[in-house]
């Protein structure tokens, strides 16, 4: 057996966990902090004014970057002066630092490699850690190491000598062929899975030659581009190999589906990715755009003090145990020089650093609640599949100008569901499918919703059943299951989900003219983008029909729950027209009324609205965020209310309504939820 396939064999045996460090774990208060940029010339001056400048700001953590570029000159010479110096800066004023592992590159490469390119340059990594690790792991101001820098890179590097021989062995002890049992032709996804296993072997890698030289210190790593490489992470194995789980979210970077106006739903649905992945390990956001960007970024943007504020409260919101902005001060020479900083050019607070500075104080006022809260559970999981996302770039697309068509709808529908619930108050889990349990027996007051995954193994197929039969309502939206895991269609004679959907799917058709659809309860359309599938029922309702007496959309009765059917593509209309209004109106019709009884939501939709909730003992916190153009004046679903003010302008007492201006955030203590 090839060493990469047996690591993945044993990996239930890695599920002891190593020594926690105190200050990043489930049950601590969220840490605030920012990259501190360490290159060479910087005197001890210059480095303590940094370190000084976050004690000030009521920052306690810090992530440096230990670049090898900085301490080895190539012939064995290591000379660690700067970041020794840091360290002890750190120490002086009271600041934890995670430390990221950065190997050798050129200095114009700013992300670093995702996987060494052969053995010779793995055991240069090696050499690297051998050197750097035990040297700063004893200082009492170290917190951990970051593994690598931004895991991700959206394909293998194959022609890479390494990268050959670990595919060459994984393919070796695969199972998965070219055709299946019954000799039919299958996509085996060879390149993606591979993929997914390689990235688990490199940070197993990283972590057994960590643990030669640091038996206890916590482990850390961070995603990036989430919205685009979710396709290669396993994150239920990473567990067994990480301490705390991170990403990157920088709206200049990795929020392209979103507009700015819904950067608060895009750090959100990042957020709760993470918190899902994470399961019962701590997350935190490790990196956050903390200033402008002018060549570096691919929608260059200058974060406002006020999305400075949205953001970290977001990330709390979601449960995150701390956030890191990229970065303090800005690099000094090449790419990103001058850019990304909460400090101006002559490394002077800005706006922005107040801003952080004001929420992190905040934070440490009311450590002793958020050190133990929870997000208050809605019962909303919308599931995604990373096959989806593989079969969408299998899929031809040449010439594809349509949404639903591109790389990217699967994720893009899991985003509009979300965006829909969040505008009603609803903070909904985003799980892979994966991640969600399916062993428990009650399920009533719980949802899940597919929103077109276009592949769906069929093993979850009597999973969603037992799912439904114990009270669950399950939403079926878009395409899903069109595929299996294998780009094999199964929504046809031999549909395995016929007893969950009470139907089969009888057609898909390209309209030339938008086409929507029509439920006797609502009173507008909802509208569809492009394709819409019929049904052919067998023990389901029909809850849609058009002109012709096609059934559009189902309601299948199954036990103690019912399942929702409608094989359209109306999530992504929703996203590409920004009209969330008629999928609002749909959720609100057929979903929240499973919710409405224990979970605190908005009593109507709130446009540009988002409304999350911790939860400790008796006590509850709420942070609202308003990114919509206009006042609000929020009721919500229950009365009387009375909340307190946490972090507002004025400090204010609010009953049953909340008023919340433009860009404004509110964080309140709920004294009776």
């Amino acid at each position: 057996m090839s060493k990469i396939f047996l690591f993945i064999a044993l990996l239930p045996f890695f599920l002891l966990q190593s020594v926690f460090s105190t200050e990043i774990s489930r049950n601590s208060a969220p840490l605030i902090g920012a990259q501190v940029i360490i290159e060479h010339g910087q005197s001890a001056q210059e480095i303590d004014a940094l370190f000084a400048t976050l004690q000030k700001s009521n920052m306690n953590v810090c992530r440096i970057r230990m670049f090898e570029a900085y301490m080895h000159d190539g012939n064995g010479n290591w000379n660690f002066t700067e970041f020794d110096e840091a360290f002890r800066a750190a120490e002086r004023h009271h600041i934890k630092v995670l430390a990221t592992l950065f190997p050798m590159v050129e200095f114009t490469n700013i992300g670093g490699f995702k996987f060494p390119d052969s053995e010779t340059h793995l055991a240069s990594v090696a050499n690297y850690i051998a050197h750097v690790v035990p040297h700063f792991s004893n200082y009492k101001s170290f917190a951990g190491w970051v593994l690598m820098n931004e895991i991700g890179s959206g394909r293998a590097p194959f022609g890479k000598p390494l990268t050959d021989e670990k595919f060459a062995e994984w393919k070796s002890t695969d199972a998965v062929k070219s055709f299946d049992a019954n000799g039919r032709p299958i996509m085996p996804f060879y390149e993606e899975r591979f993929l997914v296993d390689y990235n688990t072997w490199y940070l197993q890698w990283l972590k057994s030659e960590v643990r030669k030289y640091d038996s206890n210190s916590h482990l850390h790593v961070n995603t990036h581009a989430i919205f685009d490489t979710y396709g290669e992470y396993n994150f239920t194995k990473w567990r067994g190999i990480l301490d705390s789980f991170g990403g990157s979210a920088h709206a200049s970077w990795h929020f392209g589906i979103f507009t700015r106006n819904n950067y608060h739903y895009a750090m959100a649905a990042n957020s709760e990715i993470l918190r899902s992945g994470a399961g019962n390990k701590p997350w935190l956001m490790t990196e956050l755009q903390g200033g402008n960007n002018i060549w570096s970024s691919g929608n260059p943007i200058c974060p406002t003090a006020r999305e400075i504020e949205q953001w970290m409260w977001t990330v709390i919101g979601t449960g995150g145990k701390g956030l890191i902005f990229w970065s303090l001060n800005g690099r000094t020479a090449g790419i990103e020089a001058g850019e990304w900083a909460l400090l101006d050019l002559q490394n002077k607070p800005t706006d922005r650093m107040e801003a952080a500075a004001k929420v992190a104080k905040v934070v440490q006022q009311h450590a002793d609640f958020l050190s133990m809260a929870k997000v208050a559970e809605s019962g909303v999981n919308i599931l995604y599949t990373r096959e989806s996302l593989w079969a969408e770039r299998r899929a031809e697309t040449v010439g594809a100008t349509y949404a639903g068509r591109k790389p990217g709808a699967a994720m893009k529908s899991v985003i509009a569901f979300y965006e829909a619930f969040g505008q009603l108050g609803i903070q909904a889990n985003i799980k892979c499918v994966d991640e969600f349990d399916f062993t428990t027996t009650d399920n009533r007051g719980k949802v899940i919703v597919l929103a077109h995954q276009i592949a769906l193994s069929a093993e979850y197929a009597t999973k969603l059943e037992t799912f439904v039969k114990s009270g669950g309502l399950l939403v079926v939206e878009g395409l899903t299951g069109f595929y299996n895991q294998h780009m094999q269609l199964q929504l046809s004679v031999n549909n395995p989900f016929l007893a969950v959907l009470g139907g089969n799917l009888k057609d898909v058709k390209m309209h030339a003219n938008q086409p929507y659809l029509r439920f006797q309860n609502l009173k507008s359309t909802l509208p569809v983008h492009w394709w819409q599938g019929t049904i052919d029922s067998k023990e389901s309702k029909a809850i849609s029909e058009n002109s012709d007496g096609h059934i559009l959309a189902t309601v299948n009765e199954l036990g103690h729950g019912k399942v929702i059917w409608l094989p359209s593509l109306v999530a992504i209309e929703a996203h590409e027209k920004q009209n969330f209004e008629p999928l609002m109106q749909f959720v609100s019709e057929f979903i929240s009324p499973v919710l409405f009884e224990n979970v605190l939501t908005f009593a109507k939709p709130y446009k540009g609205l988002l409304m999350q909730q911790l939860e400790n003992g008796g006590k509850k916190l709420i942070v609202l965020i308003n990114k919509s153009d206009k006042n609000q004046s929020v009721r919500f679903n229950k009365s009387p209310l009375s909340f307190i003010s946490v972090f507002s302008e004025p400090q204010k007492v609010f009953r049953n309504t909340i008023k919340i201006q433009p860009e404004e955030t509110l964080v309140l203590e709920l004294s009776n939820p």
